[in-house]
């Protein structure tokens, strides 16, 4: 072995004794994933302005989601969400949407897989899809804005957005 191959050696020891350290030390290891959503200083009353903007600026709709938990930690009930209107065939795995379930009930949830002309979705904090795919009949929008609140919401505050205006983060 030359001093070449001897270097290289030393240095791949190294650095896989680096990061086995850094696995042991509980830097890679547990869970990182928190349980609530992110918060911000911007009062609800705040958020739902500028989420209104910016649905006007872009034809879009806003949002508030009511609680479930299925969207933990990515939204909860004091998030509020602005929603551009998109063709199906533009969306990608990945996206948060929201939907119309048979119900009536407006629900957001995140694409999970495309079968043809329509998509599974599945919840961030859920373990299986929903039953219901996703369709151009009942499609409504994609996500392009997210509010994240400094207030928990009480259900006066979310009554001041119309009905439909309140999409169900579902536990199915």
């Amino acid at each position: 072995m030359d001093s070449t191959e001897y270097v290289y050696g030393r240095i791949v020891s190294s650095l896989a004794a680096g990061l086995l350290a850094i696995g042991l030390l509980g830097c890679a290891t547990g869970s990182t994933l928190t349980t609530a959503a992110p918060r911000s200083n911007v009062s609800r009353d705040k958020a739902l302005t500028l989420a209104k903007q910016v649905a006007a600026s872009i034809g879009g709709r806003v949002y508030a989601i009511a609680p479930s938990g299925s969207m933990l930690p990515t939204l909860d009930e004091g998030s509020i969400v602005t929603v551009e209107i998109v063709a199906l065939d533009k969306l990608k795995k990945g996206d948060i949407i929201i939907y119309r379930n048979a119900s009536g009930v407006a629900v957001i949830h995140r694409l999970y897989e495309r079968h043809d002309d329509r998509w599974y979705v599945l919840g961030d904090n859920n373990a299986s899809v929903d039953q219901e795919m996703v369709s151009s009949g009942n499609f409504i929008g994609r996500v392009c804005a997210i509010f994240y609140t400094a207030t928990e919401v009480s259900s006066a505050t979310t009554a001041s957005l119309a009905p439909q205006q309140t999409a169900i983060a579902s536990r199915q």
